[in-house]
């Protein structure tokens, strides 16, 4: 195996084994891959049996809305799911005696998800949805019509059959640099934004974090739960090289099954000095996931930045992939001076993307492969940008 494949596999690795909690949470009901109508009964299991010690509630969650809380094993709630014909995620969150000045903290998590009852017969009929942001003098436009937009594909205009808000469920990921450039309280601060991203989604949105230096440090499941992504970041410390491309490579394939809208969000100066994957081919992969990027570039002093890895000019041809691959994805990047304009500027983003319009329409040869598509206005003034997986 060569040094670049075993790197490529500690990557992958979690971020480390001292790291691990003893406690262990599980959800024994509902079973993940049964699907659920109805009342349901949720239970949660704690091991091993010496931690029930240290467990003073458990929280159980329904796609992200808290209903219930157990104080005591069984630790069970019985929530009406509803008739329709739906997945769901089952989330449970432990909490104990861990948490700053002895408050109670979020010790252990656990999810399930299950799916909708399949048919045994499919109407193979694919609505096409394309989600754009439609922008005018650099704001978001007000007042946008089905009649101001035109959907172009191969260069034919296709009819427009539903037009709605970007009111779809959004998987995120967010990807935030904890190499030794984020000391001195920056990473804390770039934290906090991430935590307001995170409250600002709707209740269906899902969010992972993902922290990365020279390997991934920390990683998140994907929750609608805020206290969940607070799980293990207690005495993280910036420390170590960046290695950029690898992490976003592995975002973008965390992304790849989820369903509804995909998101990153990467917080970093987009200066990689460890990765082993270049970013064209990073970049490939987001063309072909269907994830939008949003760089939020922290601005560093200009200057020749060299490694082992790479020389001054090798760094600039990288630099401008990772903006090519954000612009292609329907993305754009934000330069912030300080890390603390982070939290602000993520809150806009989640604006922005609550802020899209959603079009449908019927492409004119269902088996005909990928075609080029373009969303223009029809009205003066206005600048539209797709998202480019949503083709």
């Amino acid at each position: 195996m060569t040094a670049k494949a075993v790197l490529s596999l500690l990557l992958l690795l979690p971020a480390a084994a001292g790291a691990a909690r003893p406690l262990e949470l599980h959800l024994v009901s509902p079973r993940p891959g049964e699907a659920v109508f109805g009342a349901v009964e949720v239970v949660a299991a704690v091991s091993p049996p010496g931690a029930l010690s240290g467990v003073t509630r458990v929280d159980l969650y329904l796609d992200g809305l808290k209903v219930g809380s157990a104080a005591a094993p069984p630790y069970r709630v019985r929530v009406d799911v509803g008739q329709e014909n739906v997945g769901h995620h089952f989330e449970a969150v432990a909490y104990g005696e861990g948490g700053e000045g002895g408050e109670t903290g979020p010790l252990a998590s656990a999810g399930v998800r299950t799916p909708a009852f399949r048919a045994d017969a499919e109407i193979d009929v694919r609505l096409r949805q394309l989600f754009v942001t439609v922008e005018s003098g650099g704001h978001a436009a007000a007042g946008i019509g089905r009649a101001d937009l035109a959907i172009y594909e191969r260069g034919v205009e296709q009819p427009i059959v539903t037009f709605g808000r970007g009111d779809l469920p959004l998987s995120a990921a967010l990807l935030l640099d904890a190499s030794a450039s984020m000391e001195g309280g920056r990473l804390a601060a770039a934290l906090d934004g991430a935590r307001r991203f995170v409250g600002a989604l709707s209740r269906l949105d899902e969010a992972k974090l993902l922290l990365f230096a020279d390997r991934v440090r920390r990683e998140t499941p994907f929750t609608g739960v805020p206290a969940i992504l607070s799980l293990g970041l207690a005495g993280v410390e910036a420390a170590g090289g960046t290695a950029l491309n690898d992490a976003l490579y592995l975002a973008l394939k965390r992304l790849e099954e989820r369903p509804g809208r995909k998101v990153v969000v990467l917080l970093s100066d987009g200066i990689d000095v460890d990765s082993v994957l270049p970013m064209a081919q990073v970049r490939a992969v987001a063309a072909r996931g269907g994830a939008v990027i949003y760089w939020l570039r922290l601005r560093r002093a200009e200057g020749n930045i060299q490694s082992a890895w790479r020389d001054a000019p090798g760094h600039r041809r990288e630099l401008a992939e990772l903006s090519g691959a954000v612009l292609d994805s329907g993305g754009r990047i934000v330069t912030i001076d300080r890390v603390e304009q982070a939290r602000d500027a993520l809150g806009t983003i989640v604006a922005e993307l609550r802020g899209q319009y959603v079009l449908g329409y019927y492409p004119a040869d269902p088996q005909g492969g990928a075609a080029t598509v373009e969303v223009k206005a029809r009205r003066a003034g206005l600048e539209v940008r797709l998202q480019r997986g949503s083709r």
